[in-house]
């Protein structure tokens, strides 16, 4: 079946699986869905590679100059005192955070052509087109108040855009990885911290988004290994698998959005969930085991769609993310104002008047019920009775991400890191 004819079904489909609350409203065609996800001053989107991306090539002097841009100005005689390396001036421009993909610095050194001007593009896409050793990421072990225990994994993309190869034109591409994103882009927490320490991080994001966009039907036999591996695990170990779609990215397209759908359903005892700013993948129908959180702050077009059909967001499952002026004043520190950190690395109260202090202006600026709001450990010792969404759950930074695949939490409320 052609690519476009797929998309064609599926749009059929969601229009079909939609309850009759929300019948009229708009579901985006693909041509559609990328004419909104793509910046106006971009170039024309190229949908060339197998599953089809909100995309552009990147090439030639704009390549040359971002690389340039990305090595960066050496500070002659100043050097880091911890790792003895030559400090450097970047000279990104504002833009390039939200328009170029983050190659590290490291990487443009390394593909610097012995003229000290030019980079080696062919050795970059040979790089970015390897196979990725693995697709699924460990993350946390988490024991439960019940005794039982859970092994997280993630599946995910650059954050924002992110550079691929189209192996059917040996050229590299920029993806929109978050075509939904928009007041988002500011706190991504996937665009700061481990995600661009370290060199390694964007070589293997972009295999992977080079490995799914090329060859979907490998990308899914490989992860479908991965995860009946991990599963057989799980059984001998008595602990349950959950996947987390979208460490960073999201579903950058229908087809795409549905291709992940339909796999999950091949895997009725593995728990997967995903936090979007993409509407259709609040709206359209799910398997039960694929759990779906909306996440505030995505562009106006996409929130227009989910606030149509729920406007106080009192029935879709959602996450937000809390300013800082809400919590900062209520956390515990210590005498020289540092904070004071949970044995696990999170944040916490001053005091039990804090922790009532904070749920009271929750519950004011969202509109919730003081006594539906929990702390992360609150949550964890109540096990879930029933899909019925009636708690909103605080989260702070160095604590778990089991309340946004439980059907019985409402809202993630996560404290903005500083």
């Amino acid at each position: 079946m052609k690519i476009r004819e797929l998309i064609e079904n599926i749009e059929k489909q969601a229009r079909h699986d939609l309850p009759g609350a929300v019948r009229g409203i708009k579901i985006m065609s693909v041509d559609q869905f990328v004419q909104q996800s793509q910046p106006k001053d971009d170039a024309e989107v190229d949908e060339a590679t197998k599953l089809s991306a909100p995309s552009r090539e990147l090439g030639g002097k704009e390549f040359q100059d971002y690389m340039t841009r990305t090595k960066g100005t050496d500070l002659p005689g100043q050097f880091d005192k911890k790792t003895g390396k030559q400090k450097f001036k970047s000279d990104k421009t504002a833009s390039d955070k939200y328009k170029m993909p983050y190659i590290h610095r490291s990487s443009a050194i390394k593909y610097l052509l012995p003229d000290g001007k030019t980079y080696d593009e062919d050795a970059i896409k040979r790089a970015v087109s390897q196979r990725p050793a693995s697709i699924l990421k460990q993350n946390e072990k988490m024991a439960h108040s019940n005794g039982e225990l859970e092994q997280f994994f993630n599946v995910g993309f650059a954050a924002l855009v992110g550079v691929a190869v189209d192996e059917s034109t040996n050229q590299l591409i920029i993806v929109n990885t978050c075509p939904g994103a928009g007041s988002c882009k500011v706190d991504c927490y996937a665009m700061g911290g481990g995600y661009i320490q370290y060199e390694a991080g964007w070589l293997s994001r972009a295999r992977l988004l080079t490995f799914l966009l090329n060859d979907p039907d490998g990308f899914f036999a490989k992860l479908s290994e991965e995860i009946t591996k991990e599963e057989a695990a799980g059984k001998k170990g008595n602990y349950k698998v959950s996947i987390r779609w979208h460490d960073a990215g999201d579903f950058f397209s229908p087809e795409y959005m549905q291709l992940a759908f339909d796999f999950a359903k091949k895997f009725p005892d593995v728990d997967f969930y995903a936090y979007t700013k993409i509407a259709s993948a609040v709206m359209s129908k799910k398997p039960d085991n694929f759990m779906i959180n909306w996440s505030e702050g995505a562009s106006p077009e996409q929130e227009r769609q989910v606030k149509a059909q729920d406007p106080g967001l009192e029935r879709t499952k959602n996450s937000r993310i809390v300013p800082d002026e809400l919590f900062q004043d209520l956390l515990k520190r210590d005498a020289k104002g540092n904070l004071v950190k949970t044995a696990g690395g999170a944040w916490q109260p001053d005091s039990p008047a804090a922790l009532h202090t904070l749920k009271d202006r929750l519950a004011k600026e969202y509109n919730l019920k003081p006594q539906s709001i929990l702390t992360y450990d609150e949550m964890m010792a109540i096990p879930q009775k029933s899909n019925i969404q009636k708690w909103n759950v605080i989260i702070a930074p160095g604590e778990g991400d089991i309340s946004a695949k439980r059907a019985d939490v409402l809202s993630t409320l996560l404290l903005k890191h500083g």
